[in-house]
């Protein structure tokens, strides 16, 4: 029932939507970088853990966790020889995350 009043007053976020199938489609704004970042550090309600980095983009990441972290919850990332960076998690599926960074990085 929230799904549907959700869509139909236009408040449908991407992270609410579940996917019974792949997509056909690559809707995403910006490019994937894979192994230009290997691992980071994830500061995550107090504790400190390694991730394995699997693609980064100039909004975000995909990071491999055995973290349960809810949608919408506040992390921060820090890359080596980077500031930390506030991010959000956007999606969780099969022991990887989808951080959504607080803002745009410089990718190079």
């Amino acid at each position: 029932m929230f799904v549907r009043e959700a869509k139909r007053m236009g408040r449908l976020s991407g992270n609410m939507i579940t996917r019974r199938e792949a997509r056909t489609i690559d809707q995403r704004l910006e490019s994937r970088h894979e192994g230009l970042v290997d691992c980071a550090t994830l500061f995550f309600r107090g504790g400190v853990h390694m991730v394995q980095v699997v693609n980064i983009s100039a909004r975000g990441a995909m990071v491999e966790s055995e973290l349960e972290p809810r949608l919408g919850e506040n992390v921060i990332v820090r890359f080596n020889g980077c500031s930390p960076i506030h991010a959000f998690v956007r999606w969780i599926r099969d022991g990887r995350l989808g951080l959504n960074f607080g803002c745009e990085l410089t990718i190079g």
